[in-house]
């Protein structure tokens, strides 16, 4: 790809990234009231002490490690994403999730947050946001799924699995899945008595508070592996 294709393709990514999250929030968000041990259940990981405290301070041995040992896992139902270092988790933060956050994202206008393997395919710091890492979806199965069904042609597929091959692009962004999925910030949640309180507002994307998705957007790269776990 030239120099000015590649300037154009990236020109046409951070204007979906933009507009996508220009049009989170549109609908009724959905309240919850999630007790403690429900996000933070016995044996599941991570610790609601690390949810105020900076990053800085909770790296192995005091040292920021490379980007290489870093992955994210978001747990949808517990509403909690988790940032690792090679597999054991750092830090854990509350997001809020898509107006429709139980089940697979399979389509465009779903308001699904996506599940599966994926990974941060994009960065945009100048989103409406604060910020916005952008995940690779539609991944290999979501698209396998669609071309299986007919709602997709193959070449779709194709394209899908030499952007995870690569891991240094998004794939396509328009197609009848959706697109422009990724996790930003403006999200909120309050702590009181025994769990949390929260809303579900996005059209599919993970939320956070804008002080979270900065310290992780400082963090994270392209590349970045992240799995998305209906639990």
């Amino acid at each position: 790809m030239t120099r000015r294709r590649l300037g154009c393709a990236r020109s046409i990514v951070a204007m979906l990234l933009a507009s996508a999250v220009g049009s989170a929030g549109a609908g009724r968000a959905a309240d919850l009231a999630l007790p403690e041990r429900r996000v933070f259940p016995e044996g599941g990981g991570g610790s609601p002490s690390t949810l105020e405290r900076p990053l800085a301070e909770l790296w192995p041995g005091g040292r920021r490690p490379g980007a290489a040992a870093l992955s994210i896992a978001v747990h949808k139902a517990r509403r909690r994403l988790d940032l690792l270092v090679n597999g054991r988790i750092v830090k854990s933060y509350i997001v809020n999730l898509g107006l429709a956050p139980e089940g697979d994202k399979a389509r465009q206008g779903d308001y699904r947050t996506p599940e599966g393997d994926l990974f941060v395919c994009a960065r945009n710091a100048r989103s409406q946001f604060t910020r916005f890492l952008a995940l690779a979806y539609p991944s290999p199965e979501h698209a396998h799924r669609a071309v299986s069904s007919r709602r997709a042609r193959p070449s779709l597929e194709r394209t899908v699995r030499e952007a995870y091959r690569r891991r240094d692009r998004c794939p396509p962004q328009v197609t009848g899945l959706g697109g422009a999925v990724g996790i930003h910030g403006s999200g909120a949640w309050t702590r009181g008595p025994g769990g949390y309180r929260l809303a579900d507002w996005t059209w599919g994307c993970i939320g956070l508070r804008d002080a979270d998705i900065l310290e992780l957007f400082e963090n994270v790269r392209v590349g970045t592996p992240v799995r998305i776990l209906p639990d």
